[in-house]
């Protein structure tokens, strides 16, 4: 046993080497016949792969298809592939057309449907191409685009340059929608036009930029900048509309823009500013809304035009547009300003404002040639030289004719008022009064050097104001040289103390002195210092009632003091009145004469207490001399009275005024009492009675109804009482009562009737 325990462990490393040996030659020969082993993938990557295709839709509607040289599918941190040599279709239309888009890598997520390529990429636009549109957008050239495969969207916010077939551009930030036609670029946007003509290109500058092909329309915000040629402008929001290719309207948000040319400049803005282009990219039109504005500038004057809204045509010579028309509307403003040039005397200035304002300029564009307001409106002229008068004229329509440098030749209105203040001459202290006018239609000449108005014409309800002088006629005729004013048809002149109308009247500016003929109608008005005075007044001058007249002439001087009226005048205060062949009036004296054929007429502020109304009492006789110190009228050359039912004839007649002051309509009569002489005779009517007086002398008093007789043979003739003589009888109109006096020569005598 001991013997064997020994060969056990001495064969034990004889058999293990044995087997090792084996194991190893066998190891040997499978090693030699076992396959290749491919090379370890990198960390995170799943797949590799050459010439990777994506494709979504359908094949009759194919919607995308991605290709690339060499495709890596990655999982960190998200499932996704790296490709390489990518060149992708975005197809419309089921597969009419397609968008073009080639770069060098990109990382693409299937999942997501989100690609995203951080080199160069290359877009090209609607593949294969559409020569009938024109003005599209045909490629893109940027980096860092991110591409949605599910709408074909693609977007960077990187500098990209994009192609149009008419022009070009850059930005900063960029974003197509296929589908839409529609690019966003986000900053930074400048865009150069050429258009398809022959015209300057145009060169766009933005905030931002919003093309959409399908409208033909490119949208810049929050500004933009347009330039062509000598065109510039600067806007907000503004909308490119293209034609064919060619820029033909631009509309802006707070627009303001320039024109240079040649020894000119036009500037223009608004609110909003739409603006027409020609063919040849030349202005055509501009219109502008809101706050519109328009100067033209040249060498000999400034034209400046604001309004709610301006339209500007130009016309076409060359390449420049010159400004033939401007038309505006709205609440508009038209400043015309002379330039000012040594040793020439500039023009007054001009400054009209109506709803709706017509000019035309002449063919250099620089002059106006012709303005028509065909709206309501006014102009001011406003001098710029010392000897020059400053006028005012608002019409319904008015029509300007200009000479050369923009002097006004002549002018037209209808439905006019006019104003115009002259220089101050000198020595003279105070301003002069402005003279205003009004009339249906009005023609005006003036010097073309000066500017200043020659003469002018109105007619048709013409009326005039100048201080405290009016007038009005249907057709006046004004002269600067002379200082006259005729006044022809329905004519009439006033001032505070009184007026006149006639066929005719000339009325001298300087004196204010006036001879009217020809149905002749005056009117005295009450003078506020004059009825401050103590003496109030009576019926025949009374100070609180403006005095008419009539006459076939008439004569006013010294400010309407003296006046003179001849031909059948007639003169009245309300209820009163006076007729005579020759009136004069001296109001600072208060006399009145008339001759003539007098007849008076008072209305009598005290009513019958019988019948409760007003009377009147009218005096007719040959002349009339009233003093109104005295409160007297004296009529001679024969008189009557007739008043309440009674009639006094005589050959002269005194009759006292009561003042007309307040109350007396209550209380006084008008007549304080009368005096007939010469062979006087009275007649007195009432429902019960009649009563007829004889003498040389009468005195009537009011207040007490009493009626005296004597002088010569006084007589008293009663249908109910008889007949009564005496040297003096003395009656009561409202009573029954009667005296009679007798003298030892003229014993009483009374006749009583039997009832």
């Amino acid at each position: 046993m001991r013997r064997t325990r020994r060969l056990f462990l001495f064969a034990l490393p004889v058999l293990i080497a044995g087997v090792g040996g084996t194991y190893y030659l066998k190891r040997l020969e499978m090693s030699a016949n076992a396959p290749l082993i491919p090379k370890t993938l990198p960390a995170a990557t799943r797949a590799l792969s050459k010439d990777y295709v994506y494709f979504k839709g359908t094949r009759d509607c194919p919607e995308l298809e991605v290709r690339a040289h060499e495709a890596e599918g990655v999982e960190q941190p998200k499932a996704k592939f790296v490709l390489r040599g990518v060149e992708m279709k975005v197809f419309h239309a089921c597969g009419k057309k397609f968008d073009h888009i080639k770069s060098a890598t990109a990382d693409f997520d299937e999942a997501e449907g989100r690609m995203f390529a951080d080199g160069e990429v290359d877009i090209t636009l609607a593949v294969p191409s559409e020569p009938e549109l024109q003005g599209r957008l045909v490629g893109i050239k940027t980096s860092g685009v991110l591409l949605d495969v599910k709408d074909g969207k693609a977007r960077t916010d990187r500098h990209a340059r994009f192609l149009y077939d008419l022009g070009h551009g850059e930005a900063v930030g960029a974003e197509y929608d296929p589908r839409l036609r529609e690019l966003v670029l986000r900053s930074n946007v400048k865009l150069h036009w050429r258009g398809k003509g022959e015209g300057e290109p145009m060169d766009i500058e933005a905030g931002q930029l919003r093309h959409k092909e399908s409208e033909q329309k490119v949208y810049l915000s929050p500004w933009a900048r347009l330039k062509r040629d000598t065109l510039s402008m600067d806007a907000a929001e503004t909308i490119v509309s293209l034609d064919k290719g060619n820029i033909r309207v631009v509309d802006a948000q707070s627009a303001k823009g320039t024109r240079g040319q040649k020894d000119r400049t036009l500037t223009f803005g608004a609110n909003t500013l739409h603006m027409d282009f020609a063919g040849n990219s030349q202005v055509e039109k501009i219109v502008g809304n809101g706050d519109a504005r328009l100067s033209a500038s040249g060498p000999v004057s400034v034209t400046d035009i604001k309004a709610p809204q301006v339209h500007m045509n130009f016309a076409l010579a060359g390449k420049e547009s010159l400004l033939k028309t401007a038309l505006a509307n709205g609440g508009t403003v038209v400043e015309s300003k002379p330039v000012i040039r040594q040793g020439i005397v500039p023009t007054p200035t001009r400054v009209l404002r109506a709803e709706g304002v017509s000019a035309t300029m002449r063919p250099d564009g620089e002059d106006i040639e012709s303005i028509e307001v065909f709206t309501p409106g006014e102009i001011d002229m406003i001098p710029n030289h010392p000897s020059q008068t400053a006028r005012w004229m608002s019409a319904d329509r008015m029509w300007f004719q200009y000479a050369l440098e923009n002097r006004i030749e002549s002018m037209k209105a209808l439905k006019v008022a006019t104003r115009s203040i002259k220089p101050k001459r000198p020595g003279q202290k105070e301003e002069p009064p402005p003279a205003l006018t009004w009339s249906k239609e009005l023609l005006a000449s003036f010097d073309p050097k000066s500017g200043e108005m020659r003469r002018m014409e109105q007619w048709e309800e013409f009326h005039y104001h100048e201080g405290e002088r009016q007038a009005t006629a249907q057709r006046a005729v004004f002269e600067s040289t002379t200082d006259m004013i005729t006044l022809d048809k329905t004519a009439r002149a006033w001032d505070p103390t009184g007026s006149v109308s006639a066929d005719l009247i000339l009325l001298d500016q300087k004196t204010g002195s006036y001879t009217a003929t020809g149905n002749v109608a005056s009117t005295r008005l009450p003078d506020p210092k004059e009825q401050t005075k103590p003496a109030p007044g009576t019926t025949m001058l009374a100070r609180d009632q403006a005095m008419q007249a009539k006459a076939a002439r008439m004569v006013s001087e010294d400010g309407n003091k003296r006046i003179v009226y001849e031909g059948s005048a007639v003169l009245w205060q309300a209820a009163n009145r006076l007729q005579a062949d020759r009136v004069e009036i001296d109001r600072k004296k208060r006399v009145l004469i008339a001759n003539g054929s007098v007849v008076s007429q008072f209305l009598d502020n005290k009513p019958n207490p019988k019948s409760g109304k007003q009377g009147f009492t009218v005096v007719r006789s040959s002349a009339l001399v009233y003093r109104e110190a005295e409160r007297l009228a004296h009529y001679t050359g024969g008189s009557r009275m007739i008043r309440d039912g009674m009639d006094v004839k005589s050959r002269e007649l005194r009759a006292w005024l009561n003042e007309d002051k307040p109350g007396a309509a209550q209380g006084e009569s008008s007549l304080e009492r009368a005096f007939a002489d010469g062979d006087v005779e009275i007649h007195h009517v009432q429902p019960e009675r009649t009563r007829r007086g004889l003498s040389d002398h009468a005195e009537y008093h009011v207040s007490e109804e009493k009626v005296i007789l004597n002088g010569g043979n006084p007589q008293l003739h009663d249908s109910v009482k008889g007949i009564s003589r005496g040297k003096q009888i003395t009656y009561f109109t409202g009573k029954e009562a009667l005296q009679v006096q007798g003298a030892q020569t003229q014993p009483v005598f009374t006749r009583i009737k039997r009832k």
